[in-house]
């Protein structure tokens, strides 16, 4: 629509202006069939403006051009091919736009060189002005546009990196809450759960107060329950899906349990539990600290509700520039009636970790302790097997860089 409106404004000016031009110029060829083509050519193509500016700036200059040419009256047949100029250099086609500003800008002063005169050269010297300025704010806008987009388009960059840096930070934020929700949650509410059963048989067994057997039950039924719902939560927070990485920087409560805290750990399990340290003891990286601290808690966890084990056995040995820690019990294994796990897994210094489950019980989905202490370990760079004794029972081994 605003192409025709375009169209018609034209066609009145440079028909009219033309027509009254030649009553004013005797000089000039009077207006004949050729000239009124002309004329129309001028005008109609301006129709190619929106798809094709160069084809309409070629029409409207080459019919100009003949226009002169063939000296017709001067009139304002030359608008199409200015606007044409400008729309050109506008849409991003500079070099169509400036030689057709050029070529238009040529023709008087080829007519001032066949034909020298002081009119004529002044003639050519405003003409030439005028395609300018024409020519340089088309230059302006296009450049303005151009920075426009580039700012535009910088900024959907930007806005995108944030996106996916959010995603990422939140990501990261549910792992670490799920993993510290498992290895702190789970292990005390394990253990609270451990000794409830062993105080509800003692008290039946040496005939206590009914309230306090009932109260001992519901003690324990709740703790098998809020063990569940954790695992319904782990679930979501640490989707299947979802790529393992490393903890979130950020948030870490402080301060953070470490070797340090290995022998209260150790002290109240919930079974015996003996500490060895080999090697000299040193200051660990917090994060490798935190580490070994974390999968001890994790397989004295699993220890106590899976492995029907007596006793466990935790040996930390120092190394010139590594940390091992291994986890023992005496328990069945892999083939612990609740359906205990048997796990290797390996975690690379890249922060990447993967657990594969095998041996537990059919149709029963291998739990995220595994998966967690493997996370553990490649988050520190080191790598972590799990899997049964030769002479029975379980044991995890974690080895750390430090």
């Amino acid at each position: 629509m605003k192409t025709v409106a375009l169209i018609c404004g034209m066609a009145v000016v440079v028909f009219y202006s033309t027509v009254l031009a030649a009553g004013n110029q005797p000089d000039a060829r009077p207006l004949d069939l050729a000239g009124w083509v002309l004329l129309a050519v001028a005008t109609l193509g301006l129709a190619w403006l929106p798809r094709a500016p160069v084809a309409a700036l070629v029409a409207c200059a080459g019919a100009a051009a003949l226009c002169f040419v063939q000296g017709y009256a001067y009139a304002f047949w030359c608008a199409p091919a200015l606007i044409a100029v400008f729309a050109a250099i506008c849409a991003g086609h500079r070099v169509a736009g400036w030689a057709g500003a050029a070529f238009l800008a040529a023709l008087p002063a080829a007519g001032v060189a066949v034909h020298p005169s002081l009119d004529r050269a002044v003639g050519a010297v405003i003409w030439a002005l005028l395609v300018l300025v024409v020519a340089q704010p088309a230059e302006v806008s296009r450049a303005r546009r151009d920075h426009t987009a580039e700012v535009e388009r910088r900024a959907a960059d930007a806005e995108r990196t944030r996106e996916e840096e959010a995603l990422r930070r939140a990501q990261e934020e549910r792992l670490r809450v799920a993993r510290e929700l498992h290895d702190v949650t789970s292990h005390t509410v394990s253990v609270i759960a451990l000794h409830a059963a062993v105080a509800a048989e003692a008290v039946a067994r040496t005939g206590g107060p009914p309230e306090a057997a009932a109260a001992l039950r519901v003690i324990r039924a709740s703790s098998r329950q809020a063990l569940t719902e954790m695992k319904t939560v782990l679930g979501v927070l640490r989707p299947a899906a979802a790529e393992p990485g490393p903890p979130a920087s950020g948030g870490e409560r402080q301060p953070l349990p470490g070797t340090a805290q290995l022998a209260a750990l150790t002290g109240s399990a919930g079974l015996p539990v003996t500490l060895e340290v080999a090697g000299e003891r040193r200051d660990l990286p917090p994060v490798v600290d935190l580490a070994v601290y974390r999968i001890v808690q994790e397989a004295l966890t699993n220890t106590l509700r899976h492995a029907a084990a007596t006793s466990a056995a935790v040996t930390l040995t120092y190394g010139p520039d590594a940390v091992t820690v291994r986890v023992d019990d005496d328990g069945t294994g892999s083939r612990a009636p609740h359906g205990r796990a048997q796990g290797q897994a390996q975690g690379q210094a890249q922060g990447q970790a993967r657990g594969q489950a095998q041996g537990h019980t059919p149709g029963r989905a291998p739990g995220h302790g595994l998966v967690g202490m493997a996370e553990r370990g490649g988050a520190a760079g080191g790598r972590l097997s799990a899997g049964d004794r030769p002479a029975g029972g379980f044991r995890v081994d974690a080895w750390l860089p430090a």
